[in-house]
């Protein structure tokens, strides 16, 4: 987020610090900028700012979580549905009578993928048997 530079004036002149912010790239297809173009009118006519301030430890804004990650979280059920979508369609091509290539690809990226998940898993302090 923040760190500071340091800037050296000239040859032999001892460097000072600045803040600097590092550049954050912004996703234009994401949940949240379909959000702000999608209300852009009602964040202009009328008055919805909420100055979150400094970070909250105790008090009412304590639990409160930023718009951006609150609508990257709707869809949470939504991707659900979609792994289900793809775990059927494996199922549907792979089995008994398929090709010796296919359960190959099978196995592999699915050993890929139990290996990658249980990486996170125990990287989040949930251990899976």
């Amino acid at each position: 987020m923040m760190t500071v530079k340091r800037w050296s004036r000239g040859p032999g002149a001892s460097p000072i610090g600045k803040p600097a912010i590092h550049p954050a790239t912004v996703d234009l297809k994401g949940k949240a900028y379909e959000l702000l173009r999608n209300n852009v009118t009602k964040f202009l006519m009328d008055d919805i700012y909420r100055n979150p301030g400094p970070l909250q430890f105790d008090g009412p804004g304590a639990d409160a979580k930023a718009v951006t990650m609150c609508v990257e979280d709707q869809d949470y059920m939504g991707r659900i549905k979609k792994l289900q979508e793809y775990l059927e369609q494996v199922k549907k091509i792979v089995k008994p009578g398929c090709s010796q290539e296919v359960l190959k690809a099978a196995l592999s990226a699915m050993a890929s993928v139990t290996d990658v998940l249980s990486a996170k898993n125990m990287d989040n302090g949930i251990c899976m048997p």
